[in-house]
């Protein structure tokens, strides 16, 4: 299946240092962030221009140790060390405090102490936080009002955190477990209902550990017969790695696993990054029944049979995101090439224009290519697999790119960057379910078209087969295929030019003076007119008056 992306902008970041995320903030003022774990920059991708300065942020900002976004970009929340978190609405621009408990804070400071990572999550409403670390500690924070956390006068908000620990045995990641990625979102669905979905997944031997915490709030019949709001259930899953196909080996390496979880909370996609490029896939796991689907990356682009040691992470997978229905992963690899597999890990041919960025048709598009420099140590070279350059010593290079792939959480748009510059990308044709699966008929009738007419040349004429065409059935699949389908045409806010939107702000108010000015004009002429009749009425009086005198 071919996939056509339009390259809308692609700009420079202007930044010495690389901005590791980039997500979108706000609903109604709807504008794009760059985030990093101490810094937050507001910016406009098409002018380029930054706002760094954030009156209500600059203060909480700056001891922040950790930084994330809702899901539908509502909501920025914040970890500030030693004991507070706080939350940020772009649209109301209102910023809310949270007060930790000693047991909270304490978990934070040794996390620090001991450079552990942590996770920060926030619901789509504000009204719950999820934080975590990369050994398994978990704590939830919710609020209880019913009415909007921006009509709640307090700038201090009230609410409850709890240390949720796992009710079975459980294997825990360690601090050798440096692979461990921990995902978690909190969502409202109609199968799941209001709930919390987090995994954390790492190697244990010859197995891929993926461990998963799912919480689960009471319907309103429920909580009178429960003291917790909640039901918490822990669930562990073995994956061996040597029954995979291509098989793979266990790497105890910071980025070997990446994962993401779908916005519908139903599939957990699991990145295995192999030191062979040709045995890196993509795990699908179905979060209600564990079912695995394993999608094999060819090689990640890889031409060579050997390649040199040193180069060998710069194929692995650096960041995954879904699109906004869910239909598509997309991926960035660490090398700078960017592909997007289907929910069950096929890969797409991609085709980009636009902006002088054409590539394509091709499954790894070379957006923003990686750029190395050889050191005077560069001819030693380590015998460990975990120790080649790219790990320790590419996380310790401050001016490393950090690649990273972004999905609009309700348009089809996508923003790929290296740290220093960004592409905006837009799915040009509208997918859904139903062309998707149009679109795998056409390849198969086409194939099946292809196996016809190879049988029919090699068969003799008395002993050929009398199979069925499927000429009616491609008909009608290009007939759907070239029918025209509607495409997003305005341009949405974050990508407005700041000259146009100061434009359109000078022509209303243009339009208030004039008809401010015709209003005045208005009253004026009624004042003329008011006197002219009170001239004319006294003037009359002072006639009466005098014939009446006389």
């Amino acid at each position: 299946m071919e996939v056509k992306l339009e390259v809308l902008v692609s700009s420079s970041l202007k930044h010495k240092k690389p901005w590791p995320r980039i997500c979108w903030v706000g609903q109604e003022k709807e504008s794009t962030f760059l985030l990093d774990a101490r810094r937050i920059c507001e910016i406009n991708l098409s002018s380029g221009r930054r706002n760094r300065k954030i009156p209500k942020l600059q203060t909480a900002v700056k001891k922040a140790i950790s930084l994330t976004a809702s899901g539908n970009g509502a909501w920025l929340a914040g970890i500030i060390c030693p004991g507070e978190a706080f939350l940020w609405n772009k649209d109301r621009d209102c910023l809310k405090t949270v007060p930790l408990t000693d047991e909270v804070s304490k978990l934070v400071i040794s996390s620090q102490e001991e450079f552990v990572k942590l996770y920060l999550f926030v619901s789509d409403d504000g009204k719950k936080m999820l934080l975590a670390t990369q050994r398994g500690c978990v704590c939830l924070w919710e609020n209880n009002e019913s009415k909007d956390l921006t009509a709640i006068p307090d700038s201090s908000l009230k609410g409850k955190w709890t240390l949720i620990e796992p009710c079975r045995p459980v294997v825990l990641p360690t601090a050798d477990d440096k692979e461990t990625v921990m995902q978690a979102m909190l969502i409202r669905d109609k199968v799941l209902g209001d709930c919390c979905l987090s995994s954390f997944t790492f190697n244990s031997g010859d197995h891929l550990i993926l461990l998963f915490l799912a919480l689960r709030w009471h319907e309103t019949a429920q909580k009178f017969l429960s003291s917790f709001a909640y039901q918490d259930c822990w669930s562990m899953q073995k994956i061996s790695l040597t029954s995979l196909v291509p098989k793979c080996e266990p790497i105890k390496s910071r980025g070997a696993l990446v994962s993401a979880f779908s916005r519908d909370g139903h599939v957990l996609a699991v990145a295995l990054n192999q030191m062979d490029p040709k045995a890196t896939q993509i795990l699908f796991i179905n979060t209600l029944n564990f079912v695995v689907v394993s999608g094999n990356l060819r090689g990640c682009g890889s031409k060579n049979l050997t390649i040199p040691s040193k180069y060998r992470r710069s194929y692995w997978v650096a960041d995954m995101c879904w699109t906004h229905d869910d239909l598509f992963l997309a991926c960035m690899l660490k090398r700078g090439s960017f592909l997007i597999v289907t929910r069950l890990g096929e890969l797409l041919s991609l085709v980009t224009f636009g902006c002088s960025v054409e590539f394509g048709p091709a499954e790894f598009i070379p957006l923003h290519p990686l750029i190395t420099y050889s050191s005077p140590q560069s001819g030693i070279q380590s015998t460990n697999h975990n120790d080649s350059p790219g790990s320790a010593a590419s996380d310790a290079d401050p001016m490393r790119q950090c690649f990273s792939v972004t999905a609009h959480p309700r348009l089809p748009y996508l923003i790929v960057s290296d740290g220093y510059m960004a592409t905006v990308l837009r799915i040009s044709e509208k997918l859904s379910p139903s062309t998707f699966m149009k679109s795998l008929l056409l390849d198969a009738t086409q194939k099946l078209e292809q196996m016809h007419q190879s049988l029919a040349l090699t068969q003799p004429e008395e002993k050929k087969l009398r199979l069925c065409s499927v000429s009616s059935l491609k008909s009608l699949l290009l007939k759907a295929k070239h029918s025209p389908s509607s495409s997003i045409s305005t341009v949405p806010a974050f990508l407005q030019d700041d000259d146009e939107t100061f434009a359109l702000y000078e022509k209303s108010m243009q339009q208030q003076v004039y008809s401010t000015v015709q209003l005045v004009r208005l009253v004026l002429c009624d004042v003329k007119t008011f006197r002219k009749i009170l001239y004319r009425s006294f003037y009359i009086f002072r006639i009466s008056s005098f014939i009446k005198l006389i």
